[in-house]
């Protein structure tokens, strides 16, 4: 079973007569993040720059608003949230889930390398002990910068007997990880529970919380006998409340890379007897490619497994030699730095392609198109490319330059949505409603030409070159929903690689399941992160060059 977080409308009521932790000095993101209230999407951490923290503001006037910039004040009434919902499927996040079973690439390793019944038999309390301590019950989560799925597991029979899925809590604090570590560097002398840091972790345990305990109840169970956690370096920071500070700055250097049990207790999550979490291999490599990387690597092919999400995290190897590295590719694939950008949610535009001489799109619930997701971005790039609407530098061509087919889609931005464009107000309609700037494409630009230059790195670093390569990885949601020859076209992978591109889905979350039932998994796991060597691309000699010359198309 799925189900799925919706940030339905909540209506909230300001009373600082109540509230004395709060002043008129409070933004409105700033209170409902103390208060657990979700639902305000903030990318640029509440900088006042994305402009898409909107609520809306009844009481004492009635007018939209930006929260981070918006003071509180007494009597305020404050609406946030979707203003309508259907309840289905699409009105929430697409989200990679799971089937009933552990993954065929799991049962093919176990087959071939593992007795599985020892290896449950071997953790197996006898029977008045299992009765009393629920061993045979396991769960599993892979927890997202941007999305977050939790597992219930029958450890008898393999199965996953349901699931959760949803939004990370923590986006109120920025849609990347940057974002966060800042956050979490800010803390209120006078009142350390609501300091960043200890508020992210309250956010991501008590989701964690009440799904485990849904499932628990649900499939008549009581305890989670262990607890396998997937997640990049920062986020496995942030659930065990350890600063991530020291991953904003050179060196870049982790407090922690896990790769342990820990006492879920000591972080307040209930119901579980022992966690463990995946190790870390850098500050932005973290135990989500290292899960990833046990369940879908196969030792005698040569892979490069992509992880393009909020972060860009890769490796490339094969048997016991790894090299990886993550780019700064931020979260514009993902629509969080783009004007009319949006999660892959009910009215995104999904997918575009060209018939004839027009663009045409598909929307996510077959709704009236509202934004674009990441698919629908790295479709649009391909489109305009094709069409002759941008040329190689990305620039979007105006007058005679422009093919005249596609003459009527090009259109000036009005000056206060171009405000922070040094380049012409130029726009491109991609849907009614719908259009990508200059500037949308240029942020676009620095996220690609940041992935390409580090596959370049690794490479040269592996001492290979494509064409030795065996198998291209894609793994994540993004980059399973994204048209791999739209990738391509848009100079994301070498355009030889096309044919050799293999999806695997939430590599990491099987990756979680994997390790909570089998010990072997989790030796390989541990095995894989000794394997890897971590290249630093900020001090990569000539990186910058390259990263300038995979911008163009």
């Amino acid at each position: 079973m799925s189900n799925e977080v919706n940030y339905m409308q909540q209506r909230i009521t300001i009373n600082l007569n109540t509230d004395s932790k709060k002043t008129d000095k409070t933004t409105i993101l700033e209170y409902c993040r103390s208060h657990g209230i979700a639902g305000i999407e903030t990318p640029c951490g509440g900088k006042g720059t994305c402009g898409k923290c909107k609520v809306t503001v009844t009481k004492p006037y009635y007018k939209d608003v930006l929260a981070c910039q918006t003071k509180i004040c007494d009597g305020m009434e404050i609406i946030v949230g979707r203003k309508e919902s259907t309840g289905t499927k699409e009105d929430s996040m697409v989200v990679l889930t799971n089937g009933g079973n552990v993954s065929e690439k799991f049962n093919e390793h176990v087959n071939e390398h593992v007795n599985r019944n020892v290896v449950l038999k071997e953790e197996t309390a006898n029977e008045s002990e299992k009765v009393e301590s629920n061993e045979d019950t396991l769960a599993a989560c892979d927890i997202g910068t941007t999305t977050v799925v939790c597992y219930l597991i029958d450890k008898e029979t393999g199965q996953i007997i349901s699931t959760r899925s949803g939004a990370n809590p923590q986006r109120s604090f920025g849609a990347d990880v940057l974002s966060r570590i800042d956050a979490a560097a800010r803390a209120d002398d006078n009142d350390k529970a609501n300091g960043g840091l200890q508020m992210m972790q309250t956010q991501i345990v008590s989701l964690l919380n009440g799904w485990i305990s849904e499932m628990l109840t649900e499939c008549g169970r009581t305890k989670v006998s262990r607890f396998s956690v997937a997640g990049n370096t920062v986020m496995c920071h942030l659930l065990m409340g350890i600063s991530p500070e020291k991953l904003g700055k050179a060196p870049f250097m982790p407090d922690e890379y896990f790769g342990r049990k820990f006492n879920p207790l000591d972080i307040g999550l209930e119901n579980c007897q022992t966690m463990i979490i995946f190790p870390a291999v850098s500050g932005f490599v973290g135990g989500d490619i290292t899960a990833g990387m046990m369940e879908t690597v196969n030792c005698n092919e040569l892979t490069l497994y992509l992880d393009i999400g909020t972060n860009g995290e890769m490796a490339l190897g094969k048997g016991d030699r790894y090299v990886c590295c993550a780019t700064a590719a931020g979260p514009a694939f993902e629509g969080a730095q783009i004007e009319l950008g949006m999660p892959a949610a009910k009215g995104a535009v999904d997918k575009v392609w060209l018939e004839g001489r027009r663009i045409k799109y598909s929307v996510i619930g077959n709704d009236r198109p509202v934004g674009l997701c990441g698919s629908g971005l790295i479709d649009a790039l391909a489109v305009l490319l094709k069409a002759g609407i941008i040329d190689e530098n990305g620039t979007i061509l105006s007058g005679q330059e422009l093919p005249i087919l596609f003459r009527s889609y090009v259109f000036e931005v009005e000056a206060e949505e171009a405000a922070q464009s040094t380049e012409p107000s130029l726009a491109v309609h991609i849907a009614p409603g719908v259009y990508i700037t200059q500037e949308d494409i240029r942020k676009l630009q620095l996220a690609k030409g940041a992935i390409a230059a580090g596959i370049e790195v690794l490479f040269k670093e592996y001492g290979c070159k494509p064409c030795d390569l065996d198998i291209l990885t894609f793994a994540g949601g993004f980059g399973n929903y994204i048209d791999k020859a739209s990738a391509a076209a848009i100079g994301l992978f070498p355009q030889e690689l096309l044919d050799k591109v293999k999806e695997v889905g939430n590599a990491a979350g099987n990756g979680a399941v994997s390790a909570a039932l089998s010990q072997e998994a989790w030796k390989r796991a541990l095995e894989i992160s000794k394997d890897m060597r971590y290249i630093e691309l900020a001090s990569y000699p000539h990186f910058n060059e390259m990263y300038v010359e995979h911008m163009n198309f």
